[in-house]
Parts: C-alpha cells; structure tokens; sequence
C-alpha cells in the first residue's frame, strides 16, 4: 500500500469512480456533495454506465442529510450504525482514507490515505466489507438472527406457485433462469437490489432502478453498442425497440467509457429495490428485459450485415 498526501486523495478518489466498470463500493459515514459538483457527476455517470454501486453511510437519526444527498443522485444508500471507516474501491483499485465524501474534507481538510497496489490488498478490502460492515446494515439479518427467530410460521398462503417462487427468490437469480431458458442458454446475472448486471448475446447489459428526488422511480436498461451503431440509432432503432412503455436513446461514452443504448421505463415502479415490487411488476419485467436485449442484439446484427 502507498501512502497518499493530503492533496492527492480527492484526485485518486475521483480517478476510483470513474474508472469503475462494473463495480464501485463506497464507505463514507457522512455525506455532503452540495459543492463537489465533480464528484456527484462521476457518481451519476457511473451509475448511468451500469456499475453496481454500494454506498454505505452512517446510521442515526442526526445523519439525514448523508442519506438524502446519496439517494439525489440516484443511489440507494445502505445504513450502518456506528460506521466509522472510510474505503472506496472499484474492481481494480482503492483507497482506504480519513476522508468523509464531504465537501469540506475534499477541499479543505488535512487528511492521510492508503493507495491499494496489488490485487491481493484489494481482495482484502472486499473481504473486510463482508465481514465487518454488510452484516451489520439495517434490514439484514445474520443466519443467526434467523436461526433465534422466535415467530411462529406464517399460515399458509394462497399464492400460486409461481408467485411464491417470486416472493421466496431473489428477482436477480429468477431472472437469470429466465434469460437462459428464453434468451441466451449462457447468459450470467450479477448485482443487488437495485441494479443488475448481464452477459448475453455476445454483449454487457445493465438493469438499475434509479429514483429521483421528486419520488419518480424508474426502470433503466442499458445495452453497448459501438460508437458507428450510436450513429444510426435515429434512423434505424425504431425496426427493433417497439415497446410502447419505454423511451429509447443512445447515452454517449468518452474518456474511455463505451456508447450504450438506453431504455427508461415511463410508469414508475412501486418500489427502489427490485424484491419490494409487485409479483406482476417483477413478471412484466422479465419479459420486457428480455425484449431490449434481443432488440440490441438484432440492431447490432443489421448493422454488421
């Protein structure tokens, strides 16, 4: 590990976020962004590209401002009473720093940090977040906890089958039975409750549920296309995007970032976590995600064609 000076850490934290591709975890006990407009955006763009985003904050009840500030730009933040330690790394890197994501820290403060330099530091990292934070965030019960469970057994419900099956099984892993059985008999699913990540088709789609300050929660797929299909998405999407309760546009990259098309769902969901929804909202779901990536894979083939 390096040690970084004071006035290097807000830049290699910003360097953290953006070059996040598929995974971004923050430990930030408070948060105030109101005036570090750089790194909001990297977070928003992040979020937008797909990476799987864990923001974990301080849990108590002086602390409101962190939570609103994390949910304003569309993240969900996981709450940890008597968090103290401040990390953020993506997939390749990380810091472990004094720093809180607060804008007087960033600009001001004299803080120290810890630069990760090998692939083995950074899985130490990871493991210390299973072990010592997530266990302890509201509304996650240990297997201990469960095992104590003194409650008795709910009666028997009258549910199909299939809507047990939704309410018992984490939507990711019913989606991923899904997408093979109907779409790509290889396809991969990863990610929590408000954002998914999938290999199929020969390509790496996203699947996030973003929620606004005005209460709008939204469904957002996102598929990779090349920067010259991005060029013909006006003029020839409409052959493969038809669904009617979507509206499509192409999201551009840069600095190293790919084009993507995306689909924003235009009725709002009735939850911010993909399990709190309704059986026939997670159902529709299915085949609607199932849809976009077939439609991104006939719009790439017409292109190579």
């Amino acid at each position: 590990m390096k040690i970084l000076p004071s006035h290097k850490i807000s830049g290699q934290l910003l360097d953290v976020i953006l070059e996040a591709q598929k995974e971004l975890v923050l430990v930030s006990p408070y948060v105030d962004l109101s005036y570090s407009k750089q790194v909001s955006s990297a977070l928003i763009a992040a979020r937008n590209r797909g990476v799987s985003i864990a923001f974990y904050i301080r849990h108590e009840s002086s602390n409101l401002k962190s939570k609103e500030q994390v949910e304003n730009i569309g993240i969900i933040p996981r709450l940890v009473p008597n968090l103290h330690a401040k990390l953020y790394f993506n997939e390749t890197t990380g810091i472990i720093a004094s720093l809180n994501l607060l804008s007087s820290s960033i600009g001001n403060s004299i803080e120290i940090g810890g630069q990760l330099e090998t692939p083995e530091e950074l899985a130490q990292l990871r493991q210390f977040v299973a072990q010592f934070i997530t266990p302890h965030e509201v509304g996650i019960s240990t297997p201990q906890e469960k095992a104590k469970s003194t409650e008795p057994p709910a009666a028997p419900s009258a549910l199909s089958w299939e809507e047990r099956k939704f309410q018992e099984r984490e939507f990711g892993a019913i989606l991923a039975d899904y997408l093979s059985a109907n779409v790509d008999q290889n396809s991969y699913v990863e990610g929590n409750q408000v954002g998914v990540t999938i290999r199929a088709v020969g390509n790496t789609f996203s699947v996030k549920i973003e929620s606004s300050l005005f209460t709008s929660i939204q469904l957002a797929i996102q598929g990779i296309v090349s920067s010259k299909e991005a060029d013909r998405f006006a003029a020839s999407s409409s052959k493969y995007y038809k669904l009617k309760d979507y509206s499509y546009l192409i999201q551009r990259g840069g600095r190293g970032v790919y084009d993507q098309v995306r689909a924003v769902r235009k009725v709002n969901l009735s939850a911010k976590s993909f399990d709190k929804l309704t059986f026939d909202e997670k159902k529709q779901m299915l085949t609607e995600i199932s849809d976009f990536l077939l439609a991104t894979q006939a719009f790439k083939a017409d292109y190579r064609n």
